[in-house]
C-alpha cells in the first residue's frame, strides 16, 4: 500500500467512549468532500453498520470460513486459485453506498487455523485499499485485532475517550502501545462526552475536545443513520474542525 496516496484511519477506545459515531460522521464528513472512502466495520458487534444505516449481506468472516473450507476440501489447487477466489469474493462483499464502500469483518474466527487464510486476506485489502484516498476503520479496543484481521498499516491511530478515569487509563495505554510500535503513524486523542471528571489528560496527545451530544443520542435511540445528521449541527461542526486541522 501506497501510505502517502491513502490515509487508514483507525478508531479505538474503550466501549462506550463514542468511537463508532465518531468514525461514522468521518465517513460523512469525507464522503461529502468528494474523496473516494472505503469503511470498514471491524468490531464484532457491528456497531459501524447500524452508525451508517447499512446491512452487509455478507462479512469478510464468511469469507474466510468459505476459504478455509475451499481449502480443506481441496476445491481449490494452488495459492493461485486461492488469491483470486479471495479477490472475487472481496469484491462481492463490498457494500457500495453514495459517496463511499462500506465492508464489514464480522465476529471473530471459529474454531480451527486461519493464519495463511488471514494473511491472503490481509494482502487483498491492501491491494483493494489502494483505490481509495480513505479507509476508516471501526475497530474494538485496540489495534491488535485491526492488524491482525484487517490491515497491517494504519497511518492515523484516533482514540476516543470520555472522561472516565477507566477510559483515560485505556487511553494513555493505547498510546504508549502505538508509540513503542511505530514512530510513523500520527497518533491522537479525542476526549469525547466532556463532563465534570477531574481526571488528568496532560500525558496525553489531544486533538480536541467535544461535549455530550442530543443530537446522536437522539439518533442512536431512534436507529437513524448518522448520515442524516444536520451539517450545521454544531457538534458536527466542531468535529470536523477537528477533522480539518489533523488529516
Amino acid at each position: 500500500m501506497d501510505v502517502e496516496k491513502t490515509k487508514v484511519i483507525a478508531f479505538c477506545g474503550k466501549g462506550g467512549a463514542g468511537k463508532t459515531s465518531l468514525c461514522a460522521l468521518t465517513i460523512k464528513y469525507l464522503a461529502q468532500s468528494k474523496k473516494r472512502v472505503l469503511a470498514i466495520d471491524a468490531d464484532p458487534a457491528g456497531g459501524l453498520s447500524w452508525a451508517l444505516g447499512l446491512k452487509p449481506h455478507k462479512t469478510l468472516d464468511d469469507l474466510r470460513l468459505s476459504l478455509h473450507e475451499a481449502v480443506g476440501t481441496k476445491a481449490v489447487q494452488s495459492s493461485d486459485e486461492l488469491y483470486a477466489m479471495a479477490n472475487y469474493e472481496l469484491l462481492a462483499s463490498l457494500v457500495e453506498h453514495a459517496g463511499f464502500d462500506f465492508l464489514s469483518v464480522g465476529r471473530p474466527e471459529a474454531e480451527g487455523c486461519f493464519c495463511s487464510i488471514n494473511a491472503f486476506l490481509r494482502h487483498c485489502i491492501g491491494k483493494l485499499t489502494e483505490h481509495y484516498e480513505y479507509v476508516c476503520i471501526d475497530g474494538e479496543a485496540g489495534l491488535e485485532q485491526v492488524n491482525r484481521r484487517v490491515l497491517e498499516t494504519v497511518t492515523h491511530l484516533i482514540i476516543v475517550s470520555d472522561t472516565s478515569k477507566r477510559s483515560i487509563e485505556i487511553a494513555l495505554n493505547l498510546f504508549e502501545l502505538a508509540r513503542r510500535r511505530t514512530k510513523t503513524m500520527h497518533c491522537g486523542v479525542i476526549i469525547n462526552k466532556m463532563g465534570d471528571s477531574s481526571c488528568q489528560i496532560d500525558p496525553l496527545p489531544v486533538w480536541g475536545m467535544l461535549p455530550v451530544s442530543r443530537a446522536i443520542a437522539v439518533y442512536d435511540s431512534e436507529g437513524r443513520s448518522l448520515l442524516e445528521l444536520s451539517d450545521n449541527e454544531e457538534y458536527y461542526t466542531m468535529f470536523t474542525a477537528i477533522l480539518k486541522k489533523y488529516l
